[in-house]
């Protein structure tokens, strides 16, 4: 009989921690649409970049499509006193001392050059981050020398990369590690 109850907990203890790490990777949503098509993103990655002054952070976020290889960046650059990623960036042009983003989608047909007032950034903690696009906000068309439109955002878990810059015969090259 202890038999059957060790085992009936050793089952149920399975089954509760497996279900919460599920829940943990949510993944990535998006409420994305430019020029009337969804973005439905399947990975997201980020990683710190090397900035441009001492007295400024730099963070690239990576949002995929991998199946229709779709890409959408997220560069912000940050004081580097600023303990999180919370915040409302501003598209620029501004200095070392401010929140600042660029952002641009980039499909096997075309590039768009995301455009705009604000990006507000949340952090919310283990990995997870929400980004909403504040209004007005359009994008460029490279090819077709066109605006055309744009809303949604971002929220969910993102996966963590360490990125190492290497430069091998005067081609640079990044090399991933997933922690």
């Amino acid at each position: 009989m202890r038999k059957i109850v060790l085992l009936l907990l050793v089952i149920s203890g399975f089954v509760t921690s497996c279900s919460s790490d599920l829940d943990d990777k949510g993944g990535v949503t998006s409420t994305i649409v430019i020029d009337g098509v969804s973005f439905k993103p399947t990975k997201g990655i980020y990683f710190y970049q090397t900035a441009s002054f001492e007295s400024q952070k730099k963070v690239r976020f990576v949002i995929s499509d991998e199946k229709n290889n779709e890409k959408f960046y997220i560069d912000i650059s940050f004081p580097s006193s600023q303990k999180d990623l919370n915040g409302i960036y501003d598209f620029g042009p501004g200095t070392a001392d401010e929140l600042l983003v660029s952002s641009e989608f980039v499909t096997s047909k075309t590039r768009y050059s995301i455009l705009g007032y604000t990006l507000k950034v949340t952090d919310l903690g283990n990995s997870k981050f929400g980004f909403e696009f504040t209004n007005p906000v359009t994008a460029f068309d490279i090819v077709k020398n066109a605006e055309v439109s744009f809303k949604g955002g971002f929220n969910g878990k993102f996966e963590f990369t360490e990125v190492k810059e290497k430069i091998n015969a005067g081609v640079f090259t990044i090399q991933n590690n997933l922690n």
